[in-house]
C-alpha cells in the first residue's frame, strides 16, 4: 500500500486517514463534502463521518420535526390510530409520552422496548410517510407484546416471528 503524501494525494485535514471527509460546518466545507460524496471520491468511513457529523449538527431540529409529526400522525392517522385504539384495548397505552424522538447511532428507524415504549430515530426519518410507517411497525410489536406475551429475551422465535409476519404483510415491503 504506498503512502498518500508520497502519490501526491493531499494529506488528510481530520487527522485520521484520508477519508475524503473534512470536518466543518460552514457552507463551503459541507458543499465540499457533497461534491465528494457524488463524485465518489468519499470512502464508506468518510461518508459515515459526515453522516455522523450532519447528525449532530441537526438533532434538535431533526427531534423537533419528529415530535411535531409523531403527534400529528398520533391525532390523525388511520393507521395510527387504529394501532393505538387496539393496544389501548389491551391495556396498553402509546402517546406522545412514551415514543421518542431522538437521535440514534445505529442506522436503524426505531424500536420498541416493552419497559420504555416506542424509540423513534429522528435522524435516519426521511419524511412523515417514513415516520408513520415506522411506528405503525413498532406499534404491532407493542401490541403483540401485549396480545401473544412474546418473550423478546429469552425467546428468539417470539422476536423472529413478529418480524416475519410483519414483513408479509408490508404493503412496501420497506419496513425497518
Amino acid at each position: 500500500m504506498s503512502d498518500p503524501q508520497s502519490s501526491g494525494a493531499a494529506a488528510p485535514s481530520n487527522g485520521n486517514k484520508d477519508t475524503g471527509f473534512e470536518p466543518g460546518d460552514d457552507t463551503w466545507t459541507q458543499f465540499r463534502n457533497m461534491y465528494s460524496i457524488l463524485t465518489g471520491k468519499m470512502s464508506a468511513e468518510g461518508i459515515e463521518q459526515f453522516r455522523v457529523a450532519r447528525d449532530i449538527r441537526n438533532e434538535a431540529a431533526d427531534c423537533k420535526r419528529c415530535d411535531e409529526q409523531r403527534d400529528f400522525l398520533l391525532q390523525y392517522s388511520p393507521v395510527i390510530r387504529f394501532l393505538s385504539d387496539n393496544i389501548k384495548q389491551l391495556g396498553g397505552d402509546l402517546h406522545s409520552h412514551n415514543i421518542y424522538c431522538r437521535r440514534c447511532t445505529n442506522r436503524k428507524a426505531g424500536g420498541f422496548d416493552p419497559e420504555y415504549g416506542i424509540l423513534i430515530c429522528a435522524n435516519e426519518m426521511k419524511d412523515q410517510g417514513h415516520l408513520e410507517d415506522t411506528m405503525a411497525h413498532e406499534m404491532v410489536h407493542a401490541y403483540d407484546h401485549l396480545r401473544f406475551k412474546v418473550n423478546w429475551t429469552d425467546n428468539l422465535r417470539h422476536a423472529a416471528c413478529t418480524e416475519v409476519c410483519l414483513d408479509c404483510f408490508s404493503p412496501k415491503n420497506a419496513w425497518t
